[in-house]
């Protein structure tokens, strides 16, 4: 079985060899005029890529793997073959596959994901994603494929394509087949139809109906006819691998969209162009959001600033979803990570297989002008700082939206146009915060399950026009705060399939969290950080993790520094979600939330007498003396509280129903520090001049920037903090603050029970 005939010729052209570099060349050679040759040598064949961009290249990670270390340290040790044996001397054969020569560039690994720990030694099956993007010098005039806009894009029929070894040792021949993928948001996609042969990883998956990449295909599957690929959607996670990710993967869609634009209005072969004689067939109106209304628009999207995360553009596409009258996506379903993404979530959302679900044609329409007007107005609002160029491009842009929606056939939708471009508002959606759980080691393996959610308050009567409150009551404009006991709406963004152990937690969870604050992250809402904690992981130090890695050529990106010296994080009691929360702690948590606070110590000899102090309290007297503590009382201890004394007395404030707590993980028992006078006295004015805890939060934050030393830094030489840390607040550093307050919770259940256990993969072998 094979894909139609016009449609393979036409991603042919595209796909390309990928191997080891011709003998003699360089690695380190630049794009003299050596660097490109028609080359007949028997080199070494690892797979096939596909251009996304002039001078990109698409393909999957495992098939860079057989460059083993000189590709993963970025030289230019890929060889990029492009076309094949009807460019060159040697005809084709009968059936129409060509075999051998074709024109060698060199190419450089610009980012790839997941890296492998030992390049010599890379892994196998390649964890997902398993992408690679090649930077191809000497490649500007290459042919480009169209990778789809959608965030849905499975159920499919789809062409696959690849090269595959040929009969002839040492040459190939181009492989075509059909097929169907099925699967969900963030997971492979599964493929079944026509076999893939060795050599295809690496290849375009495409959506026959509409002529887009859906995926590139990444192995076969055990059983004949299956196999898997990886959705173009998780070139997303670039994102969430750091500013350096980001930034590549900004500029490949820039040149992208910009490609496909000048093709179009060009002359030759052009995608969109390719889509448009589809016509009906391929899901192409007749009027609407049309090629050339795509391609224009997307390509003003490649000028502009990108969105500053997910959040921003669903909620834009949102808004202007709710000015049609259509139903808002929910953070759970989509991640959009680009403009275009968030027009792709309005014209086209889903396949043809429920196209009763998709809008008309003029809706659709009305939505991608609305939307584009918003994304205008937004960007418009925050201008300050934009160069001249920018600058340019948003007046582009505006007039793009003015010039489309004058052929708007609803007078109303076209009436609110300039009213959208001129006075952007601030988000009116619910406003989510986030929260990081880790289940208890119950079955003592040593690891953890774990959840990453977005939470937010599930208020049933909210006004569409209406702004939220944060999610927990520690947000200084909450105006219904769950320290009062609200309904909070709990949305998981993904939990782990595999228990994780403790010195890998924050690894574990990277991913999952820098997505949920990039959903959450809207407008002038900067996400908050829950962690519920089990109550041997209270000294794990989450204020220094990292939703991004750490960029020492980019020390103050807001995404790579540690979470607590941005933004509000807290740590709750995960027994309490089992225990349930008590009428002590209630009246407790309604005192702290009104004010005053005051100090208690957590250990009654502590502050006076030390930690070595005979006669110690017991844990009973403890107990006692902390229900009778004031209602706005907080506990404070200069010292861990995940084992020892500290635990034992922590577990009697919980039970006391103190919803607040101030500690130190950085500190033992022991004599590692004798500041113990010292932090009670300061904490207990740091709790006063709070006032309520509201503000309580805030003053933590500021603590932690200011004994923010060479230490927190990956890479000390940079000077970041090379002046040592404020003496008059070393007594904070490490401070620990747990802010508990009861809630009602709807939305996802509890972490699955039991775990699962690490297992080695077998449902899959890769193809070169």
């Amino acid at each position: 079985m094979n894909a139609p005939v016009n449609l393979a010729d036409s991603v042919r052209a595209s796909v390309v060899r990928i191997g080891a570099p011709p003998e003699g060349y360089d690695g380190s050679s630049g794009t003299s005029g050596d660097s490109r040759r028609s080359d007949r040598s028997r080199r070494a064949f690892w797979g096939s890529g596909f251009f996304v961009a002039p001078g990109w290249v698409l393909t999957c990670a495992h098939v860079l793997g057989k460059g083993a270390a000189p590709v993963w340290r970025g030289e230019r040790a890929i060889g990029i073959t492009i076309g094949d044996a009807a460019d060159s001397a040697d005809a084709p054969a009968a059936d129409g596959t060509g075999r051998g020569g074709g024109t060698v560039l060199l190419g450089e690994l610009a980012f790839g994901l997941p890296r492998p720990e030992d390049p010599q030694a890379p892994p196998s099956p390649w964890p997902f994603p398993d992408l690679a993007l090649v930077r191809v010098p000497g490649a500007e005039d290459a042919d480009c494929l169209w990778l789809s806009d959608r965030s849905v894009l499975t159920p499919a029929e789809i062409g696959l394509y690849g090269w595959a070894p040929g009969e002839v040792r040492g040459e190939q021949m181009f492989f075509t087949g059909l097929g169907k993928a099925t699967g969900v948001v963030g997971r492979p996609l599964m493929l079944s139809g026509d076999q893939l042969t060795e050599g295809c990883s690496g290849g375009p998956v495409l959506d026959q109906r509409r002529g887009t990449v859906l995926g590139v295909s990444k192995g076969a599957g055990r059983r004949p006819g299956t196999g898997l690929a990886t959705p173009v959607t998780a070139l997303r996670k670039l994102c969430d691998a750091g500013p350096r990710g980001a930034r590549v993967l900004h500029e490949v869609l820039s040149a992208h969209d910009r490609h496909h634009l000048s093709r179009y209005t060009g002359f030759g072969h052009s995608w969109h162009r390719q889509h448009a004689r589809l016509g009906p067939t391929g899901g192409e109106p007749a009027y609407g959001f049309t090629v050339d209304r795509r391609a224009e628009l997307y390509a003003l999207f490649a000028e502009i600033e990108p969105p500053a995360g997910a959040g921003q553009v669903l909620q834009l596409a949102n808004e202007a979803r709710n000015m049609v009258l259509r139903r808002p996506y929910t953070l759970r379903d989509h991640d959009p990570r680009s403009w275009r993404e968030g027009a792709g979530l309005l014209y086209d959302p889903r396949d043809h297989s429920t196209a009763e679900e998709e809008p008309s044609p003029d809706l659709a329409l009305e939505a991608v002008v609305l939307y584009a007007a918003k994304v205008t107005a937004a960007l418009h609002r925050s201008g300050p700082g934009r160069t001249p160029r920018a600058v340019r491009a948003l007046a582009e842009l505006r007039e793009w939206v003015e010039r489309t929606a004058r052929t708007l056939l609803n007078d109303v939708i076209r009436a609110q146009v300039p009213g959208v471009l001129d006075g952007h508002r601030a988000a009116s959606a619910p406003r989510a915060d986030v929260l990081v759980e880790i289940d208890p080691d119950i079955y003592g393996s040593g690891r953890h399950a774990w959840r990453v959610a977005l939470v937010r308050p599930a208020d049933k009567d909210e006004l569409p026009g209406e702004a939220a409150a944060g999610a927990f009551g520690c947000l200084p404009d909450a105006d219904q705060a769950a320290g009062e006991d609200g309904e909070r709406e709990e949305i998981t963004v993904e939990q782990s399939r595999e228990d994780a152990p403790r010195s890998g937690l924050e690894e574990a969870v990277r991913g999952a969290l820098s997505q949920a604050l990039d959903q959450c992250d809207v407008d002038d809402h900067l996400a908050a950080v829950e962690f519920m904690l089990p109550r041997p992981l209270f000294d794990e130090p989450v204020d220094a993790w990292r939703a991004r890695p750490y960029d020492p050529d980019d020390p103050f990106n807001p995404h790579t520094m540690p979470l607590g010296q941005r933004r509000l994080v807290v740590v709750r009691d995960r027994t309490r979600k089992d225990q349930g929360f008590t009428p002590e702690c209630r009246t407790r948590a309604a005192a702290v939330l009104s004010g005053p606070l005051e100090a208690v110590p957590l250990r009654r000899e502590v502050p006076g007498q030390g930690h070595d102090a005979p006669g110690s309290e017991g844990g009973q007297a403890t107990y006692g003396r902390l229900r009778a503590a004031s209602p706005g009382a907080v506990p404070v201890y200069c010292a861990r509280v995940g084992s020892g004394p500290g635990a034992r007395a922590m577990a009697a404030a919980l039970g006391a129903g103190h919803a607040m707590a101030l500690w130190r993980h950085g500190c033992g028992d022991g004599q590692d520090h004798d500041d113990c006078a010292e932090f009670h006295r300061r904490a207990a004015e740091l709790l006063a001049e709070a006032h309520s805890a509201r503000q309580v939060p805030l003053h933590i934050r500021t603590l932690r920037n200011r004994n923010a030393e060479p230490a927190d830094d990956p890479e000390e030489p940079t000077g970041v903090n090379s002046m040592p840390i404020d003496p008059s607040s070393a007594w904070a550093r490490h401070i620990v603050l747990l802010y508990d307050p009861p809630h009602r919770t709807s939305g996802d259940g509890p972490l699955r029970e039991p775990p699962l256990m690490p297992r080695p993969p077998t449902a899959l072998r890769s193809t070169p």
